[in-house]
């Protein structure tokens, strides 16, 4: 157990999968933490195990951020304990498989709202006390998703590209800032999470395949972990992923879409 750090880590999405992993390794170099996430009883366990096994403070937040002005409320109530807010990691995100036009559009507005709005005003609440204090750390969960367009996953690859666009241009005015502030942005491939179960994506090839294609989140942070504190822009984890990246760079966008597509297909499709 190190000692503790007397620095606090903001976490969204902490209950689960890569953000739970992502606390674990926070909270292992001696970072207290506060979570975000939306059920308040998995964010309780979460933050008793994190507590209990690396002997670090937890404080939580049940906030369904999707919603209009959770960003705003989590921000507020923050401030109102006179905590400082060192690294920010917005990780909470969702997403929902099917044809564009089969799926409601009060759906697509949860996803955007969760994976863009929400980020984007935590990161503009927190960035600005950064700024004033020239220290401090921002991670935003990107995706491979956000390189290239995802039929039947139309809608969360559009919110990833928005996230990966977002990081580097507000890194870009940071550094001709001569800020101390940094933004990382965090891009895994396909990742053992709920997110797929979540998403209505169980029985379609990516997670068919899972053994061959994911990564477990326990490998994704600790890879994120290290890229966050040396200030790295973008980080893709595992080395397939970043080949992969690369390669659908310099293809056709048609072509990148049919191969993109043929992953989140179903076997009876």
């Amino acid at each position: 157990m190190k000692e503790k750090k007397n620095k606090t880590v903001l976490i969204t999405g902490i209950s689960s999968g890569i953000g739970k992993a992502l606390a674990h390794e926070f909270a292992a170099e001696g970072y207290d933490l506060i979570g975000v996430a939306k059920e308040e009883d998995s964010l309780r366990k979460a933050s008793s195990e994190l507590e209990n096994k690396h002997g670090i403070t937890v404080k939580v937040i049940s906030k369904d951020l999707a919603k209009d002005g959770a960003a705003q409320e989590v921000y507020d109530e923050i401030r109102s304990w006179n905590t400082t807010v060192n690294i920010l990691v917005n990780d909470a995100g969702v997403g929902q498989r099917g044809n564009f036009v089969d799926i409601a559009p009060a759906k697509y507005s949860e996803i955007i709202h969760l994976n863009v709005m929400s980020l984007t005003h935590l990161t503009r609440l927190f960035l600005q006390d950064m700024v004033d204090r020239n220290e401090g750390k921002i991670m935003n969960l990107g995706s491979v998703a956000g390189f290239q367009p995802g039929p039947l996953l139309a809608v969360y690859h559009a919110t990833k590209a928005f996230v990966v666009s977002l990081s580097e241009a507000i890194a870009t005015e940071l550094e001709e800032m001569d800020s101390e502030v940094t933004v990382t942005c965090l891009c895994p491939g396909p990742t053992d999470t709920n997110f797929f179960s979540r998403a209505d994506m169980e029985g379609t090839n990516v997670v068919e395949h899972k053994d061959k294609l994911m990564l477990q989140p326990e490998e994704v942070a600790k890879g994120a972990y290290k890229a966050l504190m040396d200030g790295e822009r973008i980080f893709i984890p595992g080395g397939m992923n970043k080949v992969t990246t690369f390669i659908r760079r310099v293809i056709p966008k048609s072509t990148q879409s049919k191969m993109q597509m043929k992953y989140y297909e179903k076997k009876e499709e």
